[in-house]
């Protein structure tokens, strides 16, 4: 899988009742296919979180749950691999009469008309949904989106090589998401339980008893307020600035195998 890929892009797999609301595009000499609403990060975007909300008041004027980070999905183009980040959340309402996205007075760009169909994976083995990856993803993890929505909170758990020291990656989430490194917790489990008074967004447990992959990244939803981020996501920037290894659980019997170079392929060995 592409290490760092040429653009990234946010999409919401946007829950309405029973329903996924998809944009149905016919655009000039393309088949007809779906797409979960979203667009590019602009440079003017605060982080992921910032442009998938700007992407949703543009394409639909949309009022959402908060998005809870879900997993990207790296997908080739004829300009590059783009990274699709993934979020799910939940429709409160929307005017999609006011949108005012710059693409909706392309001709080239196509229709793009809003379409409710059933949230399953026989329906999403119906559609041309594209990326076919983003197809994929939503077809072995419909509970994960569903329980994710419903929630409406990230929790984060990245197992890093044992090696790893803890103090690197405090560190390496200062450079990375500006995280304060006092907000990080450093510790066994005894020593957090012990703790008199601990307001750590994050905790890193170097000790948590792997002997391949035991230092234990975890945290909660206001890592994934901070930095919008998924734990792969996550996973691969920490990786590329330590120069470690890291499992992530992605999905029912599913988990990927970091590199140090952020790098990641199918593990299928889940070592928790």
């Amino acid at each position: 899988m592409v290490a760092v890929p040429h653009r990234h892009r946010v999409r919401a797999v946007l829950l309405d009742g029973d329903d996924v609301l998809l944009f149905e595009r016919t655009r000039p000499g393309v088949p007809r296919y779906w797409s979960v609403p979203g667009g590019g990060v602009e440079p003017g975007d605060a982080n992921l979180l910032a442009a998938l909300y700007r992407e949703l008041d543009e394409e639909l004027r949309a009022v959402v749950t908060p998005p809870v980070p879900l997993t990207f999905v790296d997908a080739p183009r004829e300009d590059g691999w783009q990274r699709h980040h993934l979020f799910a959340c939940r429709l409160v309402s929307m005017d999609f009469a006011g949108r005012y996205g710059h693409e909706f007075a392309d001709p080239a760009k196509g229709t793009y008309d809003v379409v409710r169909v059933p949230f399953t994976a026989e329906t999403i083995d119906e559609l041309n949904l594209q990326p076919a990856g983003v197809a994929g993803y939503l077809r072995r993890a419909i509970d994960q989106v569903w329980q994710a929505a419903q929630d409406g909170r990230a929790a984060y758990s990245v197992s890093f090589a044992s090696a790893t020291p803890a103090g690197v990656l405090r560190q390496a989430l200062h450079e990375a998401y500006g995280l304060d490194p006092a907000d990080v917790f450093v510790g066994t489990a005894d020593e957090l339980m012990s703790a008199a008074d601990v307001s750590a967004t994050v905790w890193i447990n170097p000790d948590a008893g792997d002997p391949s992959y035991g230092c234990e990244l975890s945290a909660g939803d206001s890592l994934a307020r901070a930095t919008g981020v998924s734990e792969l996501e996550l996973a691969t920037r920490l990786c590329r600035l330590t120069g470690t290894t890291a499992l992530v659980a992605d999905g029912p019997q599913h988990s990927w195998l970091v590199a140090a170079d952020g790098d990641y392929q199918h593990s299928h060995a889940l070592h928790w």
